[in-house]
């Protein structure tokens, strides 16, 4: 049987902690727990809150925010006006990372990377003089 301790530094504050299902100590968590308390208050007097105005009325960061929306503690669907960010250019989304321009940009230019690659190996390819031994 393991009996060693195991434990780890916290993601949000640094402190040495004994590892838990949340990841991160007991005083972090505590907070989290209050600002996620925080904003559901706000929420349930205005459903229809954007983020700015969340954070501005239930004092917790944007950020933050952000976070809970990622991690899916602060569920979209319930909240027309919340939104997340879009990874790449920051435009508001309701679900995944990215918006669908730059999903589409992306797959747009790997498409013509993977494009150039089969051109330059066939043109390496007609240009290679292949002889036989006999």
């Amino acid at each position: 049987m393991d009996n060693e301790l195991r434990v780890a530094h916290c993601p949000k504050c640094g402190k040495i902690f004994q590892l838990n299902m949340r990841n991160m100590c007991n005083e972090c968590s505590v907070e989290d727990d209050s600002m996620l308390r925080l904003i559901e208050l706000q929420l349930l007097r205005n459903r229809h809150m954007t983020n700015e105005e969340l954070s501005e009325a239930s004092s917790v960061p944007p950020d933050r925010i952000r976070s809970f929306i990622r991690s899916g503690k602060l569920k979209l669907y319930d909240y027309p006006k919340l939104a997340d960010e879009c990874d790449r250019c920051q435009k508001p989304i309701r679900s995944g990372t990215m918006c669908l321009a730059c999903k589409t940009q992306i797959q747009d230019d790997i498409a013509n990377a993977l494009e150039q690659e089969r051109l330059m190996k066939e043109r390496i390819r007609q240009n290679t003089y292949m002889s036989r031994d006999r």
